[in-house]
Formats: C-alpha cells, sequence, structure tokens
C-alpha cells in the first residue's frame, strides 16, 4: 500500500495519506448547531486514521436542513471544537460551503401561508428552477454569504474550503437545469461564472485558506445526475476553476437524479462507478483529483491510485461502518474490520428524517465515544442462536474477557444471513457473514453447531451466568386449503437452495424476501408472478434500491399482481382474491411462501426457573423490527451489557 498511505500536499495543506472522508450529511446537527454526537463521529473517523475529514453541507444561510450552519457567528464555536478535536486525531478537515437551490426563507414564508403541501411543491419547483429565477442582486447577495461564511470557517480552524458544485452551483454550470438567457447562461463559460466567482470570493476573502471544488458531474450514457455539467464540459471547466484558486478536486456524480445513482446500494453498480469521472479529470487536471464511489476494498484502492486514475480516495460508507478501515489496512488487520455492505441504512435513516446509523454497526451515532472495555469480572456466557444476533454478541461478550459458548442447531453459522446474499444483487452481504464468523473463531468463543440438546440439558451442562437468547424467526405458510400441497414451499427453502423450482412459479408476498426471491429465479428463466395484498412491493426496502429492483423485474418480465390474497392452492396453481371479491385463477408449477415469519422459541420458562440474567435479542423477541439493523444492534448491547 505504498500509494495509500503516501503523504500528499492540497495547497498549504498536508495530508498525513491519501484516503477522505467525503462529505455526507449526518443529521446529528441540531439547529444547524454542532452536538456532542457530531464531534463523536468525526472524532472517531480521524481517529480510525483518514487523512482528510470533510463535513458535508455546511450551510451559508439558514435552512431548515438537518446540517452544520455558518450563516452566522454563533456558529462558530461549535465549529471550533470540532476542528480542535479532529486535529487532536492527526487528520485535516474541510468545511463544504453550499448554498441549496430554493431559498429557505421563501420556503418558510410559503409554509406559513400556505401550509406544508404548498411548501412542498415549491421546494420541487426550487429545485429543478430556482438558478433561473435569481436576479444580479440576488447573486451578489448569495455571493456575501459565501464570502461570509468563508470568514467563520477560517475563524473555526478548518484546514480547507470545499466548494460544493452541486446544488446550487451544479444548477448553474447544468445545461439540462440552466434556462437562462443572460451573462450566467448559454455556453458553458456563461453557465461557470457563478461558479467561477464563488471561488474568487471564497480566495480574495481567505486567500491563505485552499479551497477544494467538489466537481459533480452528469453522466449521458446512461443518463444520469442534472446538477453539473457533462464530463467534456468538467474537463474545461476544471482548468478555470484551477486558474481561480482551487487547488483539487472532488470527483463525483450529478445530483438531482435518483438518489440511487449517487448513492448506490449493493449490487446496483460496480465497485469504483464513479472512478472513470475522476480519470477523465485527472487528465486535464494540474492538481490532485479525488475519486469516489463504492470504494471499498484495500486493493482495489491502491490501483486507483497505482495506475494513476486518481491521487486521493473518498470512502464514505466504509468509514462510517469501520472508522478504524485506513489504520487497519495499513497494519494488516483487515480480518478485523467490519467491512460495510453498502445495504444504504445509513442513507435511509436520512431519507426518514432520522439521524444516520449503521446497520452493521451499532455505536455509530451515539452521543460519547463507545468503548468496549473489560468487564469487571470474567463470566460465563451461553448463547443460543449462530445467527447476526447471536454472533454479535457472542464476540463482543469475549471481547470484554466473558468465556463464551456459542450453540447453534443448524450445520453452520450465519442464520439468515447466507438466505439474504443468495440474491446476485445482495451478495456483499456475505462480507458481514464473513466477519461475524471471523470474529468468533478470533475471540475463541466455543461453537457448537447441529446442537440438538434441550436448553434444561445446557444450563445443566454449562452452568451459565447470563444466557443470550438469539433463536431468530421461522418461516409461515399462510393456513389456505391447499398449503400443505408438495408443490408449496417457502421462499427460505429456495433461497437456501433446498427446493426446487418448476418453470413456472407464483410468490405469494410482495415483501423485501418475496421481492429478492424473484430476482434470484428470474434470471435463470423462471417465469414469476407476484402476489401481494398490499398496494406495493417491497415495502420497508431502501428507496435507494426501490428503483433498481424495479427495473430489473421489469427487465426479466416478472408480473406483479398487487391488493390481491392468497385464497388457495390447487395442483396447478393458486386462486388470489380480489379486492372486489372475485378471484383470479393463476397457472404454476411451484408456489413459493414469502408471507413473513414467527419468532422461535425464548425458552423463557427454562430460564427464567433458574433465576439467570437473560437477554433476548434479534427475531426471536417481541416487537423486534425483523431487520439486519435490529439484529446487529440488539446482540451488540447484549454482548456489552452481560
Amino acid at each position: 500500500m505504498r500509494h495509500l498511505f503516501r503523504p500528499i500536499d492540497l495547497g498549504s495543506v498536508t495530508l498525513r495519506n491519501r484516503i477522505v472522508f467525503p462529505p455526507m450529511t449526518t443529521g446529528y446537527e441540531e439547529k444547524g448547531m454542532v452536538t456532542p454526537r457530531s464531534r463523536t463521529f468525526y472524532r472517531n473517523i480521524a481517529r480510525g486514521g483518514a487523512g482528510l475529514v470533510i463535513i458535508g453541507d455546511v450551510s451559508v444561510q439558514p435552512s431548515f436542513a438537518p446540517t452544520p450552519f455558518v450563516h452566522d457567528d454563533t456558529f462558530v464555536p461549535g465549529l471550533r471544537q470540532l476542528v480542535d478535536q479532529v486535529h487532536a486525531e492527526g487528520a485535516r478537515i474541510a468545511a463544504q460551503l453550499f448554498h441549496q437551490e430554493y431559498d429557505t426563507a421563501d420556503i418558510g414564508r410559503v409554509m406559513q401561508a400556505e401550509g406544508r403541501e404548498a411548501a412542498r411543491q415549491q421546494l420541487h419547483r426550487d429545485m429543478e428552477d430556482y438558478c433561473n429565477r435569481l436576479t444580479a442582486d440576488d447573486i451578489a447577495a448569495i455571493l456575501d454569504r459565501f464570502r461570509g461564511a468563508a470568514r467563520r470557517v477560517r475563524a473555526a480552524g478548518f484546514d480547507l474550503i470545499q466548494v460544493h458544485g452541486d446544488r446550487l452551483v451544479g444548477m448553474f454550470t447544468s445545461g439540462l437545469l440552466n434556462k437562462r438567457t443572460d451573462q450566467y447562461g448559454g455556453p458553458l463559460r456563461n453557465r461557470a461564472r457563478f461558479a467561477l466567482e464563488v471561488v474568487r470570493a471564497i480566495r480574495e476573502t481567505v486567500p491563505d485558506v485552499p479551497i477544494e471544488y467538489k466537481l459533480s458531474i452528469i453522466r449521458t450514457d446512461p443518463p444520469m445526475g442534472k446538477a453539473g455539467p457533462t464530463l467534456e464540459e468538467a474537463q474545461v471547466l476544471a482548468g478555470w476553476l484551477e486558474e481561480a484558486g482551487v487547488v483539487s478536486f472532488h470527483v463525483a456524480l450529478a445530483d438531482h437524479g435518483s438518489i440511487g445513482d449517487t448513492i448506490p446500494a449493493m449490487g446496483t453498480q460496480p465497485y469504483g462507478c464513479f472512478a472513470d469521472l475522476a480519470e477523465g479529470i485527472t487528465r486535464v487536471a494540474h492538481v490532485p483529483v479525488t475519486a469516489v464511489g463504492r470504494i471499498l476494498d484495500p486493493g482495489f484502492a491502491e490501483g486507483l491510485l497505482e495506475s494513476g486514475k486518481a491521487d486521493l480516495v473518498g470512502i464514505g460508507r466504509g468509514l462510517i461502518a469501520e472508522p478504524g478501515w485506513p489504520r487497519g489496512v495499513e497494519r494488516g488487520n483487515v480480518d478485523d474490520l467490519r467491512m460495510c455492505i453498502m445495504c444504504n441504512h445509513c442513507a435511509s435513516s436520512l431519507m426518514s428524517n432520522q439521524p444516520l446509523r449503521c446497520a452493521i454497526n451499532a455505536t455509530v451515532g451515539e452521543p460519547e465515544p463507545v468503548t468496549i472495555a473489560p468487564a469487571a469480572a470474567r463470566r460465563r456466557i451461553l448463547v443460543i442462536g449462530g445467527g447476526p444476533a447471536g454472533m454479535e454478541a457472542a464476540h463482543i461478550a469475549a471481547r470484554r474477557g466473558h468465556e463464551v459458548m456459542l450453540v447453534e442447531r443448524e450445520s453452520r453459522l450465519g442464520g439468515q444471513l447466507p438466505l439474504c446474499s443468495a440474491p446476485p444483487y445482495k451478495h456483499e452481504i456475505s462480507r458481514l457473514t464473513q466477519f461475524l464468523t471471523n470474529q468468533v473463531a478470533r475471540r475463541n468463543v466455543e461453537v457448537r453447531l447441529g446442537a440438538k440438546t434441550p436448553v434444561s440439558d445446557l444450563l445443566d451442562e454449562i452452568r451459565p451466568d447470563a444466557v443470550v437468547v438469539a433463536t431468530g424467526a421461522s418461516p409461515v405458510r399462510l393456513p389456505v386449503p391447499g398449503s400443505d400441497r408438495a408443490n408449496v414451499v417457502t421462499a427460505w427453502d429456495v433461497l437456501a437452495g433446498s427446493a426446487a423450482v418448476g418453470p413456472r412459479a407464483a410468490i405469494v408476498g410482495g415483501g423485501a424476501v418475496g421481492v429478492e426471491t424473484a430476482l434470484l429465479l428470474a434470471p435463470r428463466g423462471i417465469q414469476i408472478t407476484i402476489v401481494e395484498m398490499l398496494e406495493k412491493i417491497a415495502a420497508g426496502e431502501s428507496p435507494t434500491i426501490l428503483p433498481f429492483i424495479h427495473a430489473q423485474l421489469k427487465r426479466y418480465g416478472v408480473r406483479v399482481l398487487t391488493q390481491h390474497r392468497l385464497a388457495s392452492v390447487e395442483a396447478d396453481g393458486l386462486s388470489a382474491a380480489a379486492p372486489d371479491g372475485t378471484t383470479l385463477a393463476i397457472q404454476c408449477d411451484t408456489v413459493v411462501m414469502a408471507t413473513g415469519t414467527w419468532r422461535n422459541p425464548t425458552f423463557g420458562d427454562e430460564i427464567g426457573a433458574r433465576g439467570l440474567e437473560c437477554h433476548v435479542v434479534g427475531d426471536c423477541t417481541d416487537g423486534s423490527p425483523g431487520t439486519l439493523a435490529g439484529a446487529i444492534h440488539d446482540g451488540f448491547k447484549a454482548g456489552m451489557s452481560v
């Protein structure tokens, strides 16, 4: 890794390595103010070894968005604390200054006068047209906002300023969104004028602070993104920006399209999916260039630098899941790294107006640093169940010094994880299975597979001080006539590869499991019909992956029948009931049940009768969300509590 860990200069600032935490919204700020949660999050990234930490979406105007603000001096002390803590860990820090593609004050007035729906409509109009309605006075006022923000950023001690070349700035540079006919519209030189004015305004205000530019680029084949130039235009724009004072470029895909394009989920885009854009800028730029986009594997990252496609690599979701990625890679401890699976739980939490959390790292988003410290006394811990919740609890408890035994009734560890990773676009989940399995082994957890011993006998034999119950759930077959026929199988059986499926299959249940099963079978040439009682399929899936799912279903000709309930199973198919009471016969060879689960036994009577400390975690918990995040977070808490 001689390239990845070599220092590099961005203007007058030297980074200790080429690893960048890119700008990402976290939702940790409160009314624009940095919080303890913000400081803990970014300090963990810096402590893990990143060379540069970029604080995303630092707003130069008042906003209702959950991002940091810097439009007023009152925000400087909190930002100063954040900067000092990142510096204390040896990393450099940049503030990404941006202006939204809307006027927050105007949106607020509409909200007050006409209500939430009118404000939402105004917001959507602005996001397509705002740059075209700004007057010369409006533009001058916005440039003043950038000047004031730059002064405050310098006062807070930031090492660099990154100009967000998407959002409003990107709208101006875009041939798709910029419809102006004055000096700010038309040919690229005019469309670039506002971006160059922003850079010059910052440089003139704080000439001692290096400026990086986030160059967000539109793809033309296939069309992706709107708020930015095309690659050919960006190559020209890069030269103008260098002349204006930019010392480095951070290259990404332009926004204002599908969120799944800019934050591609597992299996939807190749690794390094935007590296070609960075390479296109590297070929013409005279300053360092950062590449982003599903960069996770250390060898892949090193290869990008060695080949000259980029000078730095931005690793976002990977450092959220594992802040210690840089130090772990540098020391060769890759097996101990909790590698991101690109499930986009982080993005989905933000899109649900919740602070950023990580599905596979329960410590992300905590207000104070979480330390896995030795327990006060060594205890004997029994973990029942070897799925994600059980394995997480087991290795965390073992790290704290406990003697841990994990029993699993199946012949392998992983629980539902191997089923989840069976669909071709979800194979990255196997990284989590491998990590947890490695950790259980490396922490000397005693594992018993194929354990059929009654729990009461286990308790007699092991005599634990505490028990963690992680028995999971099992699939349900709907109790309708014919559900016990030989042509009926469960989705779990199909995903496990233990059930044969005929050339025509009907999948009952269009939730995540049903859709995943459809996209496992359809590429094999099997004719699929999904029968779902709700109005939509894939409820609960990340919005970042839904467009991909629907595109794949369409690609493979999967028939989707919503608002229909399974009425009965016949020898040659099934009967589905519509809301109006009519029934529809669907001819098929195999009926696949993807109709939910029931909780497995938690052995409360046996454990309670002995007065043992007991922690019930994961899918077997009453009220469990039935998600991977729920299992991992439950397991972590149990491992920290025993």
